[in-house]
């Protein structure tokens, strides 16, 4: 697969917006089993789908941290997202109304589990070093 240079660089600035993450980051995390899975994340997901013009990143970060919420089966890229949330403007007490959202439409152990995962995104969040 050829590398679009200019959907990475938009991928990059979008992933390090939102996440706080470089492309190297996932590369390591992925691209030694799945080097396809690594470039498609960060050209396709952040370098096109992230960059419409229709919703902001806050909005997006909601909607992502939902639908992840959903699948009970995506907990590290759901504590992942909630800390892009919170580094997009989203505050925690619309994070955890987002998981009590859930509750008609998903269910109780979905909207259980997001909170568990909020608590554990806002406990790393409480611990990484201040910024001078």
């Amino acid at each position: 697969m050829q590398s679009d240079s200019s959907r990475r660089a938009r991928g990059a600035e979008k992933l390090y917006e939102i996440l706080g993450q470089k492309p190297e980051q996932v590369e390591r995390n992925l691209g030694d089993l799945a080097p396809h899975l690594a470039k498609y994340i960060i050209e396709t997901v952040y370098g096109e789908i992230y960059q419409g013009a229709a919703l902001d990143s806050r909005t997006r970060q909601i909607v992502t941290v939902a639908a992840l919420s959903t699948l009970g089966t995506a907990g590290p890229q759901l504590r992942t997202h909630i800390g892009g949330a919170l580094r997009c403007g989203v505050s925690r007490e619309e994070l955890v109304e987002v998981m009590m959202q859930l509750v008609p439409y998903v269910g109780v152990a979905a909207a259980i589990n997001g909170v568990s995962a909020c608590r554990e995104a806002f406990l790393a969040e409480d611990q990484k070093p201040a910024k001078s």
